[in-house]
C-alpha cells in the first residue's frame, strides 16, 4: 500500500478525514480508546473482546503513525506550550491585570463617595456597640482565675504550633501526605519506581503527574495508584512510565516457563514486569495472571503472551490410553488430550471457544463450539452431569 493511502487509511481509522491538525486527531484517539479499550469489555463475550481488542489495536497504531508523521512528542491529554497543567498562557496575564486594576478603582470610588447618613443611625450603632463592649467586659471580670489559667496551660506551645502548621501544608500539598509510618523506600538498580515506593519518588523518577485524582496518579493515559503515600498499583497503558519490579529471590530451582501455584517471583523471572497491576491481578499486554495467597490461581492467555504450561499429573483412565477424555476424567487425563488450556478461571478451563467444566475434581461437562475438543460422550461410572 502506497505511503499516501496507508496515512488516509489511518485517518479513517480514528473517524477524520485526512489531514486533520494535531488537536482533532488527540481528541478522536482520546474518544476511541475510551470506547474501545479492552477493558470496557472483559464482562462480554469473547467475540465482543476480540472485536474491542482488534479495533483498539488498529486505532493505537494508526495514532503512532499519524503521530510521527505530525513530529508530535507529547502524550494525549498532556498539556501543550510547556509549563504544568492548567496554567493560564502569557498573553492573558496582562488583561486579568488590567481588570484587576479597573476593578480596585472601582472599589476605592465606591468608598470614597459621600453617603448620606443621619445622626440618629450613627447614635443607635454607637449605642449598640458600647453596649456589647460593657457585656464583654463583665464576662472577662465575672470568670475566675483557675479557669483563665487553664486556658493559658492548653494554649499551645510555639513548637506544638510550628508542627501543626507544617502538617496543615503537607495536607494541603498537591502531592500526597506521606505514610504514618516511616517505611524503608524499596531498592532499584536503575532510575526507576516500584510497588512500594513513595509519591516522592514517583515525582523524582517520573516528574508531575499531569492531574491528580484522589489517590490515582495521571501521567497522560497511564496511572500510578497509591495507598497510604505508597504505590499499590498502576497501569503503564503508553509504556511512558518508568516502574520495574525486580525478582527478589534468583536462588532455588529455575524454569522457563510457569503454571498453576507459581509464586509471584518464579512469573517475575519468566515474565518480567507486568504492564499492569490492579489488586490481585498482573497483566501482560491482553494476557491476565490471578492470584491468590501469593500464588497463581487462575489466567487469560487467549494471544498467547504468557509462557505459560499446564502438565499432566499421573495418568489414568480412558483419556491416557486411546486419545479421549469423557464425563468423569481428571484434569491430568484432559491435559494429556488437549495440552495446556488457553485460559483458566476456577472450574473452568478454556480451549479458545471450547469450555471443558470440572466438579469435585471430574469433568462434569464440555461446551464443544468448534468441534477441536477429544471429548467423547462414553460417561465413567460415577460420573457427575452437567457443568
Amino acid at each position: 500500500m502506497a505511503p499516501e493511502v496507508e496515512k488516509n487509511e489511518d485517518y479513517r481509522a480514528l473517524g477524520l478525514e485526512p489531514g486533520a491538525g494535531a488537536s482533532e486527531v488527540k481528541h478522536a484517539y482520546r474518544r476511541l480508546v475510551k470506547k474501545w479499550h479492552p477493558d470496557r469489555h472483559h464482562m462480554e463475550s469473547y467475540e465482543a473482546r476480540a472485536l474491542a481488542e482488534e479495533k483498539f489495536r488498529e486505532i493505537d497504531e494508526a495514532y503512532r503513525r499519524i503521530a510521527k508523521t505530525l513530529g508530535e512528542g507529547s502524550q494525549p491529554g498532556r498539556p501543550e506550550g510547556g509549563g504544568e497543567s492548567g496554567s493560564r498562557p502569557a498573553a492573558k496575564r496582562p488583561e486579568r491585570a488590567y481588570a484587576l486594576k479597573r476593578r480596585r478603582g472601582s472599589f476605592a470610588r465606591f468608598f470614597s463617595r459621600p453617603w448620606p447618613v443621619r445622626p440618629a443611625t450613627l447614635s443607635m450603632a454607637a449605642a449598640v456597640f458600647i453596649l456589647a463592649l460593657f457585656l464583654g467586659l463583665l464576662t472577662n471580670i465575672g470568670s475566675d482565675r483557675p479557669t483563665r489559667e487553664l486556658r493559658k496551660a492548653k494554649r499551645p506551645t510555639p513548637s506544638e504550633e510550628t508542627k501543626r502548621a507544617a502538617q496543615t501544608k503537607t495536607a494541603l500539598s498537591p502531592r500526597l501526605a506521606p505514610p504514618a509510618r516511616s517505611l524503608p523506600e524499596p531498592r532499584l538498580s536503575g532510575d526507576y519506581f516500584t510497588l512500594g515506593s513513595s509519591d516522592s519518588r514517583v515525582v523524582k523518577v517520573q516528574g508531575r503527574p499531569t492531574r491528580i485524582q484522589g489517590d490515582t496518579w495521571v501521567y497522560g493515559v497511564s496511572e500510578v495508584n497509591f495507598r497510604n503515600g505508597r504505590v499499590c498499583g498502576y497501569n503503564n497503558f503508553d509504556g511512558s512510565l518508568r516502574v520495574k519490579i525486580e525478582p527478589w529471590a534468583h536462588g532455588g530451582r529455575y524454569t522457563d516457563h510457569i503454571t498453576i501455584g507459581s509464586s509471584k517471583n518464579q512469573v517475575l523471572l519468566v515474565q518480567g514486569t507486568p504492564g499492569r497491576i490492579e489488586g490481585n491481578r498482573w497483566y501482560y499486554g491482553f494476557a491476565e495472571l490471578t492470584f491468590q495467597d501469593g500464588l497463581v490461581a487462575g489466567y487469560d492467555n487467549y494471544f498467547g503472551t504468557l509462557k505459560i504450561r499446564l502438565e499432566p499429573s499421573t495418568l489414568s483412565g480412558r483419556g491416557g490410553s486411546d486419545g479421549f477424555f469423557t464425563q468423569g476424567s481428571t484434569p491430568g487425563e484432559v491435559l494429556a488430550v488437549q495440552g495446556t488450556p488457553t485460559a483458566v478461571h476456577g472450574k473452568r478451563w478454556s480451549y479458545n471457544f471450547d469450555y471443558v467444566f470440572f466438579r469435585d475434581g471430574r469433568v462434569s461437562g464440555v461446551i464443544d463450539a468448534d468441534g477441536a475438543l477429544h471429548f467423547t460422550n462414553v460417561t465413567k461410572p460415577g460420573a457427575t452431569q452437567g457443568p
